[in-house]
């Protein structure tokens, strides 16, 4: 082989690269697009997937606070009724009290009444009875003067 020849490349290394640039290209449409489309497909639903688990994130994340606060409200509420209700029994006893209290008195006002005018009674009884007593002294007294 000449210096000559070996400077130049034969045919066969132009055909082989052909066949190797033939080569990649059918390799690349057959085997690594399909692939590279798959794996596209899977980012894209991914992607899609991760928005849509955000989304629905923020969403329970506003009714997770939309229920505190209704349940906040409820308790308020719930302690608003609670303090109304205490209010209300509080009065009911104050009125309850003051009824038995006014109940007892006038009972206790008839009582005394009704004591007062016993005593009232016994004490007629009890003048009658000394008046006769008086009588029979003064009627013995004058039976012995006599």
């Amino acid at each position: 082989m000449d210096i000559q020849q070996a400077m130049y490349p034969n045919v066969t290394l132009f055909v082989q690269a052909i066949l190797f640039l033939i080569f990649v290209a059918l390799v690349r449409s057959l085997l690594t697009a399909p692939y590279s489309r798959v794996i596209e497909e899977r980012e894209a639903i991914t992607q899609k997937n991760l928005e849509e688990a955000l989304r629905l994130k923020e969403e329970a994340n506003k009714l997770f606070d939309s229920a505190r606060e209704t349940i906040e409200k409820g308790r308020q509420e719930a302690n608003r009724i609670l303090e109304e209700a205490k209010r209300s029994a509080e009065k009911l006893k104050a009125e309850l009290l003051a009824q038995v209290e006014a109940q007892t008195q006038e009972e206790i006002s008839r009582a005394v009444e009704e004591i007062r005018r016993s005593l009232e009674e016994e004490k007629k009884k009890l003048e009658e009875k000394v008046k006769e007593v008086a009588e029979l002294i003064a009627k013995k007294v004058l039976e012995e003067a006599a």
